[in-house]
């Protein structure tokens, strides 16, 4: 008898979607007692008019805005988390609300523990590149906590992890806290249609990319399947309608969708990230966003690790519709699902490489990256293979 998997799934984010939901936020925040809520965001979002659709729900209500953080920069830096937390304390609020990408949802739940743990300084917390507080051990933080997402792609919005950069090392960190996801989170997808294609395109891949992680993962299981399966489906069907015509309502719903879903598949399927891999050690170093070293990496990846995806390729090609010939072997439908997603990049405008040169002889550094990497803890990725990505994602002299 083959003996089970162990296995567990648990999401406590409550989830609403539909075009103006944000309109229920500072009525959620008084169900939960506030009445000075803390808005963490950035800078583009203020210049581009979206938090100011946010602040126009909170007229006339009896929870009011105690202050805005806008000094999140990209990746989720450690600095900003301790800067943001000793603020939020300033101002005296008593609830977060998150608007913004994945940069910012990740800062407020880092936000989070901080002021639920009572403690200064995220890396105090750390335990190695990768930290787990799980239950018993992890209690909850007792901070009402409200996530608006204003992209498509990372699920920042859902997960109780957070990937944070460590600027004195250059490198990209895991905590995961029980207790840190958001108790809402509102997906607006009016609060997306003014990002231009290039900002549609990019988180997109990131979810998409989760997605085939957790369908191909070596811990695939029927939930992720199913998350993986209809979230990687609604990236590529809706991704090019949102990009050539950012005001399709719809289009814009499905991919948020697809964020949420992704994100629950990822965390359904743990521990077989070689997109993520890639991404999270080289975007860092080169100051390139975690979308498009994604969108660049997941073809890339998918052709130089042939042996990991062929198994199930045919039931992936099948779930998104990609047309395969009944003749098909599972190396050819792979080709053609690569062929797909090189298609979906170029519709979008995505770069087939990154605009990164570097010397030869700073090769074995980046290897030393992608290998060290909390991502490579679950799936180690083979030395060729990582040459060969690496090769192939950017230009070596």
């Amino acid at each position: 008898m083959t003996k089970p998997k162990k296995l567990g799934w648990g999401f406590l984010t409550v989830i609403k979607l539909g075009p103006g939901c944000r309109s229920l936020v500072p009525q959620t925040f008084a169900d939960q007692g506030c009445q000075r809520v803390a808005l963490i965001t950035d800078k583009g979002l203020i210049e581009a008019g979206v938090v100011e659709k946010v602040r126009e729900a909170f007229e006339g209500q009896d929870v009011q805005i105690a202050g805005t953080f806008d000094n999140v920069r990209q990746d989720n830096d450690t600095r900003d988390i301790s800067e943001c937390a000793q603020w939020y304390r300033e101002v005296g609020a008593d609830g977060l609300l998150a608007v913004g990408g994945g940069s910012v949802l990740d800062t407020a739940k880092c936000v989070k523990v901080l002021l639920g743990m009572k403690v200064d300084d995220i890396t105090d917390l750390m335990t190695g590149h990768i930290t787990f507080y799980k239950r018993p051990n992890a209690q909850p933080l007792g901070i009402p906590h409200i996530s608006l997402p204003t992209t498509a792609g990372t699920g920042a919005d859902v997960s109780a992890s957070s990937a944070l950069f460590d600027a004195k090392s250059k490198k990209k960190l895991i905590f995961f806290h029980a207790y840190m996801g958001s108790d809402f989170a509102f997906l607006d997808p009016e609060l997306t249609v003014t990002l231009p294609p290039k900002l549609t395109a990019e988180p997109a891949f990131d979810s998409l990319s989760h997605s085939i992680e957790s369908f191909f993962s070596t811990r695939a299981n029927s939930m992720a399947d199913a998350f993986a399966l209809r979230s990687a489906r609604l990236v590529y069907q809706n991704l090019p309608v949102a990009v050539e015509n950012g005001n399709d309502i719809d289009a814009r719903a499905e991919l948020q969708t697809a964020s949420a879903m992704s994100v629950m598949a990822s965390v359904s399927a743990l521990g077989c990230n070689p997109i993520h891999n890639f991404a999270d050690a080289i975007g860092p170093l080169f100051g390139v966003s975690h979308g498009l070293a994604n969108a660049v990496y997941l073809p890339i990846v998918m052709k130089n690790l042939p042996s990991h995806y062929r198994p199930r390729i045919k039931e992936f090609a099948q779930g998104l519709d990609i047309p395969i010939d009944s003749n098909d072997d599972d190396q050819q439908i792979l080709d053609r699902v690569i062929s797909e997603f090189i298609s979906l990049q170029e519709k979008c405008g995505i770069p087939a490489r990154l605009a990164i040169e570097i010397e030869r002889d700073r090769l074995d550094g980046l290897k030393a990256a992608v290998k060290e990497d909390p991502a490579a803890a679950g799936f180690p990725l083979p030395d060729d293979v990582i040459t060969a990505c690496l090769e192939e994602s950017m230009t070596i002299k």
